[in-house]
């Protein structure tokens, strides 16, 4: 018995191959269109929940300066101990009264978020926050869980870029200029950090797609900078200590010197 055997005809490949490309087209596209709305809700409702929950962390702030400086401090513990009864929240002995705060005012369904929002109230007392600079603070060292992760001995982002900052600031790798660069100058950023998005090309060349002229993305770029160059970075800056130690020492032993000579030459006059 012979078996045939119907090799595909062009049609058949050829509205293969639109299926697939279809399907991989649509694919694509429902990522793209999932990416827009991620940017959009990182850009608006999670920016103004964010800040929602800033200010509330803030108002905790105040809160816990209210029990601790001022007059009536007694009164106004009994009213908090008051909402803990009334809720049946069980606290150690030990427990600091930032905690307290931190669960009465968020409740104690996730003690892990709790915990995080504590960290960082007790940065904020510890380093002596304004209420209305805490905000600013949380963005700054980028969010409530990037404080909740910091040890005591570590890097925050802000410091990661300054430290990268310092050890780039006179070194350049490229001077990029074209036309279409040129047409986008605006004076108002002369002199000022920016961060471009670029592609690496096969041949060690780089296209450049876009120039972002935002602080917040400068130190981001800087911080990550840093992170991949970190035991370079540290060289660099133990050898400006060294120097500047060295130096020092020079400016300590030549005034010493001119001073013993003025001292011996008043002597000898």
């Amino acid at each position: 018995m012979t078996t045939e055997i119907n090799a595909p005809t062009a049609a058949t490949i050829n509205a293969n191959a639109q299926t697939y490309l279809s399907a991989s087209t649509e694919m694509r596209q429902r990522i793209e269109d999932l990416a827009v709305m991620r940017e959009a809700f990182e850009n608006t409702q999670l920016a103004r929940t964010n800040q929602a929950l800033y200010g509330l962390i803030s108002e905790c702030l105040s809160l816990y300066r209210d029990l601790t400086e001022g007059e009536k401090l007694k009164e106004k513990k009994l009213g908090l101990q008051d909402f803990i009864n009334l809720k049946g929240y069980m606290f150690k002995a030990t427990s600091p009264l930032s905690l307290k705060i931190i669960r009465c005012i968020f409740g104690e369904k996730d003690r892990r978020r709790i915990s995080t929002y504590h960290t960082v109230l007790r940065v904020a007392i510890v380093e002596k926050w304004s209420t209305s600079e805490v905000a600013a603070k949380i963005s700054e060292r980028g969010g409530v869980q990037e404080i909740s992760v910091r040890k005591g001995n570590s890097i925050s982002q802000k410091d990661k870029a300054t430290a990268a900052q310092a050890a780039l600031w006179n070194q350049s790798v490229a001077t990029v200029t074209s036309e279409q660069l040129k047409r986008q100058h605006n004076s108002e950023f002369n002199e000022q950090q920016a961060v471009a998005v670029l592609t690496q090309n096969q041949d060690g060349t780089f296209s450049v797609h876009c120039v972002v002229h935002s602080t917040t993305a400068v130190n981001a770029a800087l911080a990550a900078y840093f992170n991949a160059n970190k035991s370079d970075l540290q060289q660099i800056a133990a050898q400006k200590k060294t120097i500047e130690e060295s130096h020092q020492k020079a400016d300590l032993i030549s005034k010493a010197v001119n001073a013993a000579n003025d001292i011996n030459s008043q002597a000898a006059a």
